[in-house]
């Protein structure tokens, strides 16, 4: 495994050797589970470099962010690319801002409800996207037994909790078929939670990290977005504000619930597990205890 000190020589040649830069600042940023992404700086202008030893990434990413910003979405644009020994890259325009996450905290309800109805506008552009399906991410509720499998896998693998979560799970979903059967698989970013959404003054400022198009159930990224929030012991606000915009009605803010769960033994999977650009997700008894809180009160919930 080739390690970040490496990995940052690499994106300091891409810089000089291929695209003829010579920055101040070359920064990684450390919240990305599954690329190195560097922020990059001269002086007058400012950079984001994304590397990844994925081609399939690389050219999701070149695709979604030029679909993406033809139809109004603020991602980056797309400056150069190519590909550099064995790894693949892209230069994009850098969006100021932090990830919603960092700075939910300090946002106020009306910046809240406003951050949400403009991520509940977009998804309603993308979800007119005339993609063929072969081109997306599958989601759920496609994807469940599959995602739920997937799950028991990380948690028998990283040992840090008991398996045994992801039965009841299944159950529940097992339960709630008609309403699964009936959906209507449409385009929608699937990965626009406490992360990927920038923030600046209060005000969404973009989204990146666009490498897939989820195609499913849109729902599903509001219950892993409270997922992420309830994880970060914050109010859940911001997710009433999100089912308001979209007009949900009772059933379609139970199934919110439904994803949550299916979400929330999917954190309990990445519990202690690396990652192939080095990073470790950290556990400790705390964070334990609070997931299987988190858990037990969604159990109790549906």
């Amino acid at each position: 495994m080739v390690n970040q000190d490496t990995k940052k020589d690499t994106a300091i040649k891409i810089l000089s050797e291929e695209l003829n830069i010579f920055p101040n600042v070359v920064k990684r940023f450390t919240n990305g589970y599954c690329h190195s992404v560097y922020y990059v700086e001269t002086e007058r202008e400012q950079f984001v470099l994304r590397i990844s030893t994925s081609e399939w990434h690389y050219r999701g990413s070149l695709k979604w962010l030029s679909l993406l910003g033809g139809i109004g979405v603020s991602v980056p644009k797309i400056l150069k690319h190519g590909h550099y020994d064995e790894v693949f890259y892209a230069l994009i325009t850098f969006i100021n801002g932090k990830d919603l996450g960092d700075i939910y905290h300090t946002l106020n309800d009306m910046q809240k409800r406003e951050i949400a109805m403009e991520l509940a506008a977009i998804q309603k552009k993308v979800a007119v996207l005339p993609i063929e399906s072969t081109d997306m991410y599958i989601c759920p509720p496609t994807d469940i037994g599959r995602k739920i499998a997937y799950c028991r896998e990380r948690i028998e693998q990283n040992k840090v909790f008991d398996a045994d979560v992801c039965d009841k799970v299944a159950e529940i979903f097992n339960a709630h078929n008609d309403y699964f059967d009936g959906i209507q698989p449409v385009a929608f970013l699937d990965d626009i939670s406490t992360k990927n959404v920038l923030v600046y003054n209060g005000k969404l400022s973009g989204i990146v990290d666009v490498d897939e198009m989820g195609y499913g159930d849109p729902l599903s990224v509001i219950g892993l977005t409270n997922m992420a929030l309830l994880a970060m012991e914050a109010d859940t606000k911001y997710i009433d504000y999100w089912l308001d915009a979209i007009n949900a009605n009772e059933a379609q803010q139970k199934v919110v619930i439904l994803y949550t769960l299916l979400y929330c033994i999917d954190f309990m999977s990445e519990r202690g597990m690396r990652f192939d650009n080095d990073n470790v997700v950290s556990v400790n008894q705390k964070e334990v205890e609070l997931f299987i809180s988190i858990y037990n009160k969604l159990i109790m919930a549906v």
